[in-house]
């Protein structure tokens, strides 16, 4: 990929002609982070997105409004009860690069490895693409194919919307790296919610031992509506565990990524368990 022109709209309006008159030639910039990936010799005009606004964290009925170009240095220092994404931005990858990526640019495209996905999978966040029409897209249909078969010339995502954890429900996360900048070989998130010892309802999602970021919904049917304990959760593992298509890299097998996995989703579904015990995040 080589840019030739840049281009630094200041609304949204702006950038949007940009891109609908660029076309495939048009390309959105966020944090920049993740275009090294992007091989080959096209030509592309850059759209610097970092001049819109939508960079803010707000507070709304159930959850939060995060503005698509707010950066994960600012996930990582905004605290509020029922909010989690600042235990995930601590885990991806160093400051420098938390300052300069945003959560926009890090679930617009979708690679095995990345982080943001999974937690809104586990959270049942919902996405807001901006185009003609504002559309909302669940966390579920955003995330069962590469996002871009979602957008029309022109539309960009401009805010993503996550439920808090609120008493009675329960958050785990887990991410597994070799060193600490590596990339994850194994990411895991739980949204757990109980009525009284009953799992009333569970959301599990993993990424980087997977093709790409996704539920883990037979290990969820498993538990759901199940009295809780370490028996009920490890008798539901070990009867759906291999339900799952676990994927291997960076010198692991994929025989050595299912037991990681069976490992790690035991602890992050009882750390979701101890927490919706003991009410919000």
């Amino acid at each position: 990929m080589k840019l030739i022109r840049y281009h630094r709209p200041t609304t949204l309006e702006e950038a949007r002609r940009l891109l609908k008159e660029l076309g495939p030639s048009g390309l959105p910039l966020a944090g920049a982070t993740s275009h090294a990936f992007m091989k080959g010799d096209d030509e592309k005009t850059a759209v610097d997105l970092a001049w819109l606004g939508y960079d803010r964290i707000a507070t709304i009925d159930g959850g939060f409004t995060v503005g698509a170009n707010t950066r994960i240095a600012d996930l990582q220092q905004y605290h509020a009860p029922g909010w989690v994404l600042d235990r995930v931005a601590l885990r991806f990858v160093n400051q420098p690069i938390r300052n300069m990526t945003t959560i926009g640019g890090n679930i617009a495209r979708v690679f095995p490895w990345n982080d943001f996905p999974v937690v809104l999978l586990a959270l049942g966040a919902d996405m807001i693409v901006t185009g003609e029409v504002e559309a909302v897209h669940p966390a579920d249909t955003y995330f069962k194919g590469q996002p871009a078969r979602l957008f029309q010339p022109g539309d960009l995502l401009t805010e993503i919307r996550v439920p808090a954890i609120v008493p009675g429900v329960g958050f785990g996360y887990h991410k597994e790296t070799v060193v600490n900048m590596a990339f994850s070989a194994l990411t895991l998130a739980v949204r757990l919610t109980l009525d009284k010892r009953m799992i009333a309802d569970v959301r599990i999602a993993a990424g980087a031992g997977i093709p790409l970021p996704a539920r883990l919904t037979a290990i969820e049917q498993a538990l759901m509506g199940r009295p809780i304990s370490t028996e009920t959760i490890q008798q539901a593992l070990d009867a759906q565990v291999d339900a799952v298509t676990w994927k291997g890299g960076d010198g692991f097998s994929d025989a050595y990524v299912r037991q990681l996995a069976r490992v790690h989703l035991e602890d992050v579904l009882i750390e979701a368990w101890q927490a919706a015990k003991g009410g919000a995040a």
